[in-house]
């Protein structure tokens, strides 16, 4: 049996995470000095008021000594397992699971999903329906991984650049970039790298640049939001006359996240038809 494993920001209900046989490895966040563990969605209580009230706000990654002991427990129960975490341009958890991976030999894969938040969400089900469907092997599975990242896209808006800034995750975005005369800044995820698409005034023109970054052939979507539930809900309604798509996704952008790219985000994650 082929176990997976991947990072809290994937947006995985517990009872997913079961259903699926998925294992997160957690990441941690220290708020005005007080240490917080992100988990599954809709489980990490009331961290909007107490993410938006702190001024101290650091993200730590999920740890090489998380992996090794995740990977080791799962092996000694019998199975192998596919390790596919946020991407390599976006946080250190990718070289932590492969350093663990290491350590504890055969039997354990890591791939750069090149995503995270919805896109890591989407990429994980898809790969334990497959995995599952056809019986397919570890070498298998992890090459399957890193095909479908191809299928599966991220796009977000931010109220203004500073926390990405901050974070020192924005790529190749141009320093320019930022919010103008009350036009935010729109972003990809691009071969796990963040890139600018846009500027857009107001919520109408943003969810429009948004949703023009979605493929028409695209079959699933997943809405995140921070807060704004309602407007999440909205671009959510919009989407689903415009494109006809049969399943839409509304989930919250998690505390680890939201510590990256600030408050009152907006991103919508979707899977391409093969």
């Amino acid at each position: 049996m082929i176990a997976l494993v991947t990072d809290s920001t994937a947006c995985l209900t517990q009872a997913e995470a079961r259903n699926w046989n998925v294992f997160l490895v957690p990441h941690t966040y220290r708020l005005d000095g007080n240490l917080y563990t992100e988990t599954f969605e809709g489980e990490n209580g009331a961290y909007v008021s107490v993410l938006r009230n702190s001024r101290e706000k650091i993200s730590l990654q999920a740890s090489e000594e998380q992996f090794y002991h995740l990977f080791r427990s799962l092996k000694r129960n019998g199975m192998e397992v596919l390790c596919t975490v946020l991407s390599s341009r976006l946080s250190g958890a990718y070289s932590a699971a492969i350093t663990a991976a290491k350590r504890v030999g055969e039997g354990i894969a890591v791939v750069d999903s090149q995503l995270t938040a919805g896109g890591l969400y989407l990429l994980i089900s898809r790969i334990r329906e497959e995995i599952d469907k056809k019986q397919m092997s570890l070498s298998e599975a992890a090459a399957l991984c890193e095909r479908l990242r191809g299928r599966i896209g991220v796009a977000f808006s931010v109220e203004h650049m500073d926390a990405l800034r901050k974070s020192r995750r924005i790529g190749v975005v141009r320093q320019s970039v930022g919010s103008i005369l009350n036009r935010r800044p729109v972003l990809l995820l691009r071969r796990g790298g963040i890139i600018s698409c846009g500027l857009a005034r107001g919520w109408q023109e943003k969810s429009e640049l948004l949703a023009a970054q979605i493929p028409h052939d695209t079959e699933r979507l997943v809405v995140q939001y921070y807060e704004k539930k309602k407007e999440a809900v909205q671009f959510a309604s919009s989407l689903k006359k415009k494109l006809c798509v049969p399943l839409i996704l509304l989930r919250e952008i998690g505390p680890v996240l939201s510590i990256h790219i600030g408050e009152d985000a907006l991103a919508v994650s979707w899977e391409e038809k093969e």
